[in-house]
Formats: C-alpha cells, sequence, structure tokens
C-alpha cells in the first residue's frame, strides 16, 4: 500500500506543481526543477501514509480473526 500511495501523492504533486508553473508562465527547465524537488518528498510522505494505513488494517484484521475464533472457540 506504501508504493501506491507514494505514487499517488507524487504524481499529484508533480502535475499540481507543473500546472503551477505553466500559469505563471515559467521556464520549463524552472517547472522541471521545481517540480522534480516537490515529487520526491511527497512521494516519501505518501509511502510513510501508505505503511501506516496497511499496519492499521492489518492490525485491525488480525484482532477480527482473533476474537472471531476466540468466539467459536467459546461455542464448542
Amino acid at each position: 500500500m506504501g508504493r501506491t500511495y507514494a505514487a499517488c501523492l507524487g504524481a499529484i504533486a508533480l502535475s499540481g506543481s507543473i500546472v503551477s508553473g505553466l500559469l505563471a508562465n515559467s521556464s520549463p527547465d524552472s517547472i522541471l526543477i521545481q517540480s522534480i524537488t516537490v515529487l520526491f518528498p511527497f512521494a516519501g510522505l505518501g509511502w510513510f501514509v501508505g505503511q501506516a494505513a496497511d499496519q492499521a488494517v492489518r492490525h485491525s484484521v488480525e484482532m477480527d480473526f482473533r476474537r472471531r475464533v476466540e468466539q467459536m472457540k467459546n461455542k464448542e
């Protein structure tokens, strides 16, 4: 999930930076430098958030599974 979030957040940041540069009539070189500079921190942030979300979902599913197994044991 971390790679997916990293790709999404990085792509959004890259696109936003390109649009911002185009609206400001910046040169292609400065747009490219700004966009790449913004891409990596946002991709890193996306990876971190994705990993945290993955861990939270795994933990929740595992706890639910353990609770259900315990309920099944108690019924017997």
